[in-house]
């Protein structure tokens, strides 16, 4: 990249996060402080104030406690990956406060994912769609947990490097970054299948290239090898997921099933209030991101629109493992990843005027500062 994308893009980040922590900071005057998940005051044996307590809401709890004590005889915590609070872990005996060290590692991991989206993005469009994609990614409805302590921004940014190291073709590199990846999010997975494509494509007669990238795949083996050492399943993590609520379930769960308990969902759900909104959320976005995906997939098909056949086998990947459980919960979040949603939506809106433009950054934007006020309070988003 040129010195001054570098330098705009820094400058972009610096805004992104000076818009979502004054919206944090804000957040208390609409809404009192009403945590619904456990050990929520948890927070204040780190002595930080509220405003970089919050930010660890929800799952950050169970990633600072899996940095603290590890798997073992502590509940629920292994549906969570271990290469995100393994660095917290390992951050911290210089920090020596695990919250601060996950905040740093979520932050600068969100800055390397805005450079590194933006780069792979350039290696195959033009630099106003590259700008418009990280434009679109940053103001998502769902974009403020890459700066939360969640291991969103460490994810996105390992599948970036990973796809960007596999189009220069330097596929031991890839497969090692994929191998993290893997080890960070269970969807992580579909990254072997990604560079799988991409070799195929790019050198389809190099075996040792097919190995090379196959190496993504030992993230999440040696996770599930350790499972089943210590707790006599290797599926441990998925097994886990009904304990969590939402209505998850472990026996899978076709899409129209979903659907269908979604609609009972609006019938039957009475009061209307937050938690119904965010019904309507996960249900809305979830449709509106298999539409994406489908008109991204079939245009590209048409030749229409150019996006990498390998972005979107991840993509795909990434947005129907999650439903298999039995809903949309958290969906919001998990679209974030689909990454080539922003890159299609950038394509698209090149063609059409600024007012559709403005309108769907408009949307996001108000979409985005409610989910960050009811995330900040203790109210579930996604």
């Amino acid at each position: 990249m040129k010195k001054k994308e570098i330098v705009s893009i820094f400058v972009f980040f610096i805004l992104w996060l000076f818009f979502l922590s004054l919206v944090s900071f804000l957040a208390g005057k609409f809404f009192a402080y009403k945590p619904t998940f456990a050990y929520a005051y948890e927070f204040y044996k780190y002595g930080l104030s509220d405003f970089f307590n919050r930010m660890a809401n929800f799952d950050g709890v169970y990633y600072l406690g899996i940095s603290e004590n590890g798997y073992l005889n502590i509940g629920l915590v292994q549906a969570f990956f271990p290469f995100y609070p393994f660095l917290i872990r390992v951050l911290n005996f210089f920090v020596h406060n695990p919250l601060i060290s996950g905040l740093l590692i979520s932050h600068l991991f969100a800055l390397f994912s805005f450079y590194s989206f933006y780069y792979l993005v350039k290696m195959e469009h033009k630099q106003k769609i590259a700008s418009w994609s990280l434009v679109f990614f940053a103001v998502f409805v769902s974009s403020f947990y890459l700066r939360s302590l969640y291991s969103e921004s460490l994810f996105l940014t390992l599948i970036f490097t990973s796809l960007i190291a596999g189009k220069k073709k330097h596929y031991l590199l890839a497969g090692v970054l994929g191998a993290l990846a893997s080890a960070t999010r269970v969807v992580g997975i579909f990254i072997w299948s990604s560079l799988l494509l991409m070799v195929f494509l790019q050198d389809r007669r190099k075996l040792d290239a097919y190995l090379s990238v196959s190496l993504s795949a030992l993230g999440l083996m040696a996770y599930m090898l350790y499972l089943n050492k210590f707790f006599a399943d290797p599926l441990y993590f998925f097994h886990m997921q009904e304990k969590f609520g939402a209505n998850r379930q472990t026996k899978l769960v076709s899409y129209p099933q979903v659907i269908w308990r979604y609609l009972k969902i609006f019938w039957t759900v009475r009061p209307i209030d937050w938690k119904f909104y965010t019904y309507v959320q996960e249900f809305t976005l979830s449709l509106l991101a298999l539409g994406g995906l489908v008109m991204a997939s079939w245009q590209n098909f048409k030749k229409k629109i150019k996006i990498n056949w390998v972005f979107l086998v991840f993509a795909w990947g990434s947005y129907l493992l999650p439903t298999l459980t039995g809903n949309f919960s958290s969906m919001p979040r998990y679209i974030l990843v689909c990454f080539p949603l922003f890159i299609y939506m950038s394509l698209f809106l090149e063609k059409k005027s600024w007012p559709w433009r403005f309108f769907y950054l408009t949307i996001n934007l108000i979409l985005l500062i409610i989910n960050l006020i009811l995330f900040t309070q203790g109210y579930w988003v996604a």
